[in-house]
């Protein structure tokens, strides 16, 4: 072995491993307890589980013919649980920075889709099971403008 790729062997050893698992504990975190929660329950969580965890839902749902129930948890999720790891304030920061510079362009204004204040805060979670074993089967999120109910 080459003074060069023993070298190489170290740096990656003592660098570059510890900073993949930086890299994945930082995103492990950066779901909220109750997407955890979902993403641990799928395809193993009962409909009285799920009730146990979050409450009752905000609406249900029943398809007799596709034989599934549909159940929406309607959330206004604060700006801590929408960014824990407080990424967006930094982009809050740089926005305000360069609002006067695009205002004096001539870009700027009250409808700005990059202002983070714009953003919508209300969440609804759609869950879905199985109406004949009563299995959580999908989840997902969804701003509460976007979701056909």
């Amino acid at each position: 072995m080459t003074v060069f790729s023993r070298n190489v062997s170290l740096l990656s050893a003592r660098v570059l491993w510890p900073l993949a698992v930086l890299l994945v504990m930082s995103l492990a975190a950066c779901s909220s307890g109750r997407e955890s929660y979902l993403k641990d329950a799928l395809r193993k969580a009962t409909q009285q589980e799920v009730v146990e965890q979050f409450g009752e839902p905000w609406k249900k749902k029943t398809s007799v013919l596709r034989g599934q129930s549909t159940w929406v948890y309607r959330y206004a999720l604060t700006q801590d649980d929408l960014d824990p790891m407080g990424v967006d304030k930094l982009g809050r920061s740089v926005f305000k920075a360069t609002e006067g510079v695009t205002a004096m362009m001539g870009l700027g204004g009250g409808n700005n889709p990059l202002n983070p204040g714009l953003r919508p805060r209300c969440y609804h979670y759609i869950l879905t099971f199985d109406d004949a074993t009563k299995i959580l089967q999908r989840w997902l999120r969804e701003a509460c403008a976007d979701t056909d109910l």
